[in-house]
């Protein structure tokens, strides 16, 4: 009996140190990796019906832009303006943009966002900041606006457009 306490002791201690040294032991694998890659619940890919399910539960208040594929929303003191993409049947967010009214000082907000995203950001040219989120979602934040796209999507508008 004394040999079984002493061994479950053991593994007790081993499994503690473990935990102490990585962290991570202990979570699921298919949750490792796991991002956050939405503005207060919308994201590019999401389907309209998708989008009109969180307005719905979050009780979001949203109105359609005349003859486009683009909402606008107030939710918590930001202004939401979320693109969907007008030539797909299934009318896929692209892009979601978020005008904050009172941001705070920009470092803050920086980290903040980082922590939330569980992603590194990076400094662009115009003094913004930009991370990489989820499968291929770009964030960008500029001091008083957030910004996210599928990159691929935004790419290949910008060269529609230049075509024109």
């Amino acid at each position: 009996m004394k040999i079984a306490i002493v061994i479950a002791g053991v593994i007790v201690v081993a499994i503690a140190a473990l935990v102490a040294i990585q962290p991570g032991f202990l979570k699921p694998a298919s949750l490792a990796d796991v991002k956050k890659s939405d503005i207060l619940g919308f994201s590019p890919g999401m389907t309209s019906e998708e989008t009109n399910k969180v307005i719905t539960q979050r009780r979001y208040r949203c109105r359609q832009l005349r003859d486009t594929f683009t909402l606008e929303c107030a939710v918590d003191g930001a202004k939401l303006t979320i693109d969907s993409d007008a030539a797909d049947d299934r009318h896929p967010i692209w892009r979601v943009h978020a005008e904050l009214s009172n941001p705070g000082p920009q470092d803050a907000a920086v980290k903040s966002i980082s922590d939330q995203f569980n992603a590194q950001p990076v400094k662009d040219a115009r003094g913004g900041w930009t991370w990489i989120v989820g499968r291929g979602l770009k964030l960008s934040y500029d001091g008083a606006a957030l910004k996210l796209v599928d990159e691929a999507e935004e790419n290949r508008r910008s060269k529609d457009g230049s075509k024109r």
